[in-house]
């Protein structure tokens, strides 16, 4: 039965093959929908599939996604940070998810970079390897030597690699419409914002003047993890589909028995890597959030290096510094820090369970103590922290899952080499500058001087507020409805409120008169260097102070009191 129309055959052949290949590893009820029940049937009787009983579900479903192609995989990628999406089964066997290897000649790269960059091969390089030695969904890396001498590494895009990733997303699209009830059914209720928001992420992979300028930036980011190396970019022959830059001798990480040839040993390699990807996120903000084991190369010297940095992400300050804290508090086991770490990390999220919230952050800390170094650290805590955020509708940006994320496929590379090591090893020495930061004179000075400000800004600010309040009043424009259930309650609170205000007035004019009296006091009676005038007004403040607060909690207590009477 063929699915093919002039009105749209790209999306439709696409459609044809994905219904094809989901029919061959026998899952075709993942998708099944009214739409297509009977296009299904009939095209299984027709090309009489056998399924591989020997393989589960999840299994069917991954190697079902690799012969879907790059997009399906990327996509799959993606969604291993959306627990609430994919069952946990489904997002480990995503994790070893590759790209289908196919053939690209020499030819075909030797015109590809003719076109794109104006220059002659045979004018340019005096070698130019016959096979790629990377590849990608949609990339190829040859290995070249330059007429000057410099060993180089061209990465080029593949021919109708950005066509074909844009039908695939315009039938992700149609897809997720067409199922959009069935979705909605398993609680996906915003299907096409998550396809949109990898599209986003996916179109940075098709410029690579993009990448060649994070390249840069990892240069300068860098330049202090001495066991990182970052490739030179020669800008004069890389464009938007072409990418040269320094060609170093390496293998993947986890071709173990080449950098055992070297001297170096499993320990040495994962920890390594662990350590400069671990620290250059954590003190540069930089990094790269889709790693791969091809990707991830090691040299002789021991040394990391990377090919690819088409997925690089920055966190902010503000973000770098709260992922900080957080893996600084595992290690210390500070539940408290963790928690106040990601209510400010998602500030435009409401918790409305705060005690729930923190039972749930204790466990998550609590059950990673216990785990064993050959257990999964990293991708627990990231789905814990991921379960939590679903949990309780916090908006955690996308970044920040990204680096967790990110986290996670590094620990799944290092235990792939050795599966002794412990991820949790490296955040230690955040965990005491996090001890260290917190009985700093520095942060408290940091932490007044922001205070001061903010209540400057506050000072500042309040009076051109409160003029467009009394404006808009004046011309009609602001209206409130008060409704009111207990009026004398209402008017105890108020009087409690305005005895409150008074104290605190009261309170400021006596430090400001004592602060007046010491400074222009001259040659009055002191008593410890301060006059005596200004030492009794600061007394009486500090007294009628505690009387505030002392009262403040008594009025709180009886609140929650009434409150939990009338609950009864």
């Amino acid at each position: 039965m063929s699915l093919k129309s002039p009105k749209n055959p790209k999306i439709l052949d696409s459609l044809n093959n994905a219904l094809t290949i989901l029919l061959k590893y026998g899952i075709a009820p993942l998708a099944s929908g009214k739409a297509f029940d009977r296009i299904l049937k009939g095209r299984a009787g027709k090309l009489g599939f056998e399924v591989d009983t020997t393989l589960n579900i999840w299994q069917r479903v991954r190697l079902a996604t690799q012969e879907l192609g790059p997009t399906a995989v990327n996509f799959a990628k993606f969604l291993c940070s959306r627990p609430d999406i994919l069952p946990q089964e489904l997002i480990s066997e995503f994790y070893n998810l590759e790209f289908k290897s196919e053939p690209f000649l020499k030819s075909t790269a030797v015109e590809i970079f003719e076109k794109s960059t104006n220059f002659s091969v045979e004018k340019t390089f005096s070698y130019f390897d016959n096979y790629s030695f990377i590849q990608d969904g949609y990339s190829r890396t040859f290995r070249a030597k330059l007429l000057t001498g410099e060993d180089v590494a061209i990465k080029i895009l593949l021919p109708k690699a950005y066509d074909n990733a844009v039908s695939d997303i315009k039938l992700l699209k149609r897809l997720a419409f067409l199922f959009s009830g069935y979705l909605k059914n398993k609680g996906i209720d915003n299907p096409l914002e998550i396809i949109n928001a990898f599209e986003k992420l996916l179109m940075k992979k098709f410029d690579l003047t993009r990448e060649a300028e994070m390249i840069k930036r990892f240069a300068k980011a860098y330049k202090q993890i001495s066991d990182f190396v970052v490739p030179e970019v020669f800008s004069r022959y890389s464009t938007q589909s072409i990418l040269v830059t320094t060609y170093y001798n390496s293998v993947s990480i986890t071709d173990a028995n080449e950098f055992l040839s070297w001297g170096l040993d499993h320990r040495k390699v994962s920890d390594t890597f662990l350590k400069s990807y671990i620290s250059g996120m954590l003190n540069t903000g930089l990094f790269v959030g889709q790693l791969s084991d091809g990707a991830v190369r090691i040299m002789p010297d021991g040394r990391v290096l990377f090919w690819d940095f088409g997925s690089t992400r920055l966190l902010t300050t503000v973000q770098r510094n709260l992922i900080c804290d957080i893996v600084a508090a595992l290690t210390t086991q500070n539940s408290k820090v963790l928690a106040n770490s990601l209510r400010k990390i998602s500030y435009d999220s409401e918790i409305y369970d705060y005690r729930a919230f923190k039972d749930d952050v204790q466990y998550l800390v609590d059950n990673l103590y216990f785990m064993e170094s050959s257990e999964h650290y990293m991708r627990e805590f990231s789905f814990g922290i991921m379960r939590i955020a679903y949990k309780h509708k916090i908006a955690v940006p996308g970044v920040v899952f990204t680096a967790f994320t990110a986290l996670s496929n590094a620990e799944d590379i290092a235990l792939s080499i050795t599966p002794t090591c412990l991820i949790s090893e490296f955040f230690k020495p955040y965990g005491k500058k996090l001890q260290l930061e917190r009985m700093s004179p520095e942060r408290f000075k940091n932490h007044l001087t922001q205070n001061l400000s903010q209540a400057g800004d506050f000072l500042e600010n309040s009076p051109l507020e409160l003029s467009i309040i009394l404006k808009k009043i004046r011309r009609g424009e602001l209206s409130g409805n008060l409704n009111i259930t207990d009026f004398r309650h209402f008017i105890r609170r108020i009087d409690v409120v305005a005895n409150k205000l008074i104290y605190t007035l009261f309170i400021v004019v006596l430090i400001l008169s004592s602060t007046v009296i010491m400074v222009f006091s001259g040659d009055s009676y002191k008593v410890f260097s301060v006059p005596l005038f200004s030492l009794i007004g600061f007394a009486a403040a500090s007294f009628l102070t505690v009387l505030l607060i002392l009262y403040a909690l008594g009025t709180r207590f009886r609140v929650e009191e009434k409150n939990d009477t009338e609950q009864d």
